[in-house]
């Protein structure tokens, strides 16, 4: 792991709140999607104040400029089955801080939360434009276990209307 910035991965908290809404409109958006400002509102305060969630929201800062430079959410979910599974949503870095091991600091340390809370296996849903994330998570030993396929409902009614 090659870390060239002075890098501190923390528990988000309340106060981070716009920070975490920058990060996230900046990965909404960069994967070509609209950001929701009320959706992001719902989701995150829910994360924030849930005991068991609240230790998944990571932020990384970059100490010497103290700029917030990525996140990921690792949570909790309970399978119809009644096993646990973690999941890791919403992992965003910012390009310089890209293919230098911030990304891989911020995972291991997902990983570690979701050790800590008893998590039988963890699972993510990446883009299929996100190889770079895929290598990574490769990387860290995640396996390929099943597709999923998409229907966008919304743009299937708007062609039919025309």
């Amino acid at each position: 792991m090659v870390i060239s910035f002075n890098i501190k991965v923390q528990v988000a908290s309340p106060e981070h709140i716009n920070d975490l809404r920058d990060l996230t409109k900046q990965l909404v958006e960069g994967l070509g999607q609209k950001f929701d400002p009320k959706r992001f509102d719902w989701g995150i305060r829910r994360r924030l104040y849930d005991p068991l969630q609240r230790h998944g929201i990571l932020i990384a800062v970059d100490e010497d400029s103290d700029d917030f430079v990525g996140m990921i959410i690792a949570e909790l979910r309970i399978d119809p089955f009644g096993l646990s599974e973690g999941s890791i949503k919403q992992f965003y870095l910012k390009e310089p801080y890209r293919k230098k091991g911030v990304g891989t600091l911020l995972l291991e340390k997902a990983m570690e939360h979701l050790k800590k809370i008893k998590v039988e296996k963890v699972r993510v849903n990446i883009k299929k434009r996100a190889v770079e994330a895929a290598k990574l998570y490769e990387k860290m030993n995640f396996k390929k276990v099943y597709e999923v396929l998409e229907l966008d409902l919304t743009k299937e009614s708007k062609e039919n209307k025309e």
